[in-house]
This record gives structure tokens, sequence and C-alpha cells, in this order.
């Protein structure tokens, strides 16, 4: 893994000198968590990893803020050991950089709002873009053109298209997560500047009752913060900027100008989509459903892509046996969700009722407005 950082940072500029190898080294301890996710045996005890740092004594130090993370976004017990490793043997990038910000913009209505976000702002940003499937390609040529356009001519638009990236794009974990932000605060320290935005609205756990988190790690406040405090430990004047995180989509698309409204169809939310290749998305599956759900709170649907299954569907009138199932699965796993959060709303906190409320309001009132 000496090298595991030039991939994952093959298109941005870093050199090897002063505190910003200890930001690389965090991409390369993320990298690994990324691997070790992907291909370990669950439920061992005695997993360990070893990793090439450049500044293993720091990370010692760190240890308990990296641990604290690593009990936070794995589901399995894992021992980390730093092997230091010698600038030296590696040569730098020889890119530019700017003085630009970085945020993450991830091909969905969320990464949208956020560019709307750093207009209204007048944020200077560079984008690290992570895409999706070959068979999304044009939609993706649309996303593309439509963000060089909102930046200036020294906005700089990375596209992550290494073979880990589209590991990382397949995986969608809280750690494939992390990694992403960690590439992003390398791009933000070399070009001198200070956050990195994530532009995510925390997400729904599917099972709520699993640990009682009624938002999926990924997008949960405490993994920013595990995140932020680790940045802060290696003393690097960095920070993750989470924007909309505790905001609902209803009164973000209020707000949001139609020129970028009129974008949302080009961004695809399917899970069975991206596995199977088709070309549509299915309309049925549970991030259809929840996508479907939100824009028709905020009465969006004509701003939103073509489904196979389209709002106006109806369960009995789905011909095909299997897709029937899987749309009627998805309706009773929203039924369940909301009637959990109704049950559990009083030992929520205030921003979780909210949340809560809003999530199960729009439910109710998409089944009212296309179920009945």
């Amino acid at each position: 893994m000496t090298k595991l950082h030039q991939e994952l940072l093959q298109d941005t500029y870093f050199d090897y000198e002063g505190e910003g190898t200890s930001c690389i080294d965090f991409v390369t301890i993320m990298g690994a968590l990324f691997y070790f996710e992907h291909q370990s045996k669950k439920a061992k005890k005695d997993n360990k990893l070893i990793i090439p740092v450049f500044h293993a004594i720091l990370w010692e130090e760190n240890r308990p803020l990296l641990e604290k993370l690593i009990a936070w976004i794995l589901d399995e017990p894992l021992h980390l050991q730093f092997q230091p490793i010698d600038t030296d043997l590696l040569s730098p990038s020889f890119l530019l950089p700017n003085q630009h910000d970085v945020t993450l913009f991830l091909d969905d209505l969320d990464s949208i709002i956020g560019v709307a976000q750093n207009a209204k702002s007048s944020t200077a940003s560079d984008y690290i873009r992570l895409v999706n499937k070959e068979n999304e390609k044009s939609k993706q040529g649309k996303l593309a053109s439509f963000l060089r356009s909102k930046g200036t001519d020294s906005t700089e638009i990375i596209t992550l298209n290494s073979a880990i990236s589209k590991k990382i794009r397949k995986q969608q974990s809280s750690v494939s997560l992390c990694l992403l932000v960690s590439i992003a605060a390398v791009k933000t320290f070399f070009n001198g500047g200070k956050y990195v935005y994530v532009y995510q609205l925390s997400k729904m756990n599917p099972d709520p009752s699993n640990g009682f988190n009624i938002w999926k790690k990924s997008m949960h406040p405490n993994t920013f913060k595990h995140l932020n405090d680790i940045y802060a430990g290696l003393d690097l004047h960095l920070q993750i900027q989470t924007p909309i995180l505790l905001k609902s989509v209803q009164s973000l698309m209020l707000d949001l100008p139609k020129e970028y409204k009129i974008q949302i169809k080009n961004t695809i939310s399917c899970v069975r989509m991206s596995r199977n290749g088709a070309i549509l998305p299915c309309g049925i599956c549970l991030s259809c459903l929840q996508r479907k759900i939100a824009l028709s709170s905020c009465n969006s649907e004509v701003y939103d892509t073509f489904y196979h299954y389209d709002y106006e569907q109806k369960i009995s009138d789905i011909e095909n046996d299997g897709d029937r199932t899987i749309f009627l699965e998805s309706i009773q796993q929203m039924e369940s969700i909301c009637a959990y959060l109704e049950n559990k709303l009083p030992m929520l906190s205030l921003e979780e009722q909210y949340i809560a409320k809003e999530f199960a309001d729009a439910y109710y009132q998409y089944m009212t407005k296309y179920q009945t």
C-alpha cells in the first residue's frame, strides 16, 4: 500500500514536503480500511492491518481519535499497525494548485443543491466528482457541462476514474464516504484552502431499530465530527463542512433556482439500475421510492427523470410478479420505518424529531397522492 495514495490522488497536485504528508497518510489509511471492508471476512476478532505512513509517531499519538472513527464506521474489530516509509522513495505530483476550497460532487440531487449553495454564497470551489456507471453516460455528460458552466475559469473539476474509484462508487459505505472526504481534503490542503464541502442530506436508515440510529452512518453527524476531530488532531487547519446535512429537501427545493432544478432529471438514485445496466431507473426499489417521495412532497415531480414504473404506477397494476413484490416490499419497509419513528419520537433529539416528522409526512402525502 506504499503507493496506494498515488492511485487515489492521481489527478491531484500534492508533494512530499512539510505537514501535508500527514494529510496524504489519512488517504492511505482510509484506502486501506476500504479494501479491508471490501475483502475481509466478518466477525473475526484478530483482524490486523499494517499501514505504511510517513508519520508513524504522529498517528500513534492520534490513535484514540482514529479508533473512535473506525469503531463508528466499521462493524468489526480492527487493530492498526503503522509502518514508517521514506518520502525520498516517491516522486512528487507535477500538477499545479490554486487557492480554492473543494466540494464533493456525487452526481446526485444533493450535489446540485450544493452547487447552488456555492453560487449563492460566492464560494470559489474546485470539485471532486464521482460518476456512476457507463449506462448513465449521457446524463453524466450533461451534468459535467452544467457543473463546468457554474464554475469560473480557474475552477478545477477532477473526475475520479481509477480502479479503486469504481469500487468506491459501487460500495457507497461509510468507509467509502470517508475515503472520498480524505481525497478532497488533500486537494484542499495543497490548494491552500481551508474547507471541504459535503453537500448531502442526512439519509434515513432503512432499519433504524438496528443500533437505534435514524440516519445512515455514511451521512450521520457523528461521522463528520470524528473526521473533523482527526484533522484537528493533525493540526492541518482543515474542516469538513456539511451545510445541508440537517435540512429537509422540501425547504431546499423551495429556494432552488429553476436552472438547477432542471438538472435533477440528469441524476440517478436507483440501486437496481446501477447493478443490472438498465437504461431507466426502476421506480420501485427503496432508493427510487424515497426519491419520488422527497420530490412529490415539494410538488417537484416535473423535474424528475423518467422511470420504468413512474409516479402514477399502482402496485396492483404491475404485471411482473417479481417487480410487484419489490414495490410492495419497498412500501412495507417505508411503513415500518414511519411506524418505528412515530413510536420512538419522544426519545429523539429535536433535530431528529423534525426530520422524522417530515419523512413520515412526505411518505403519507405520496401514498395519498399516488397509491389511493
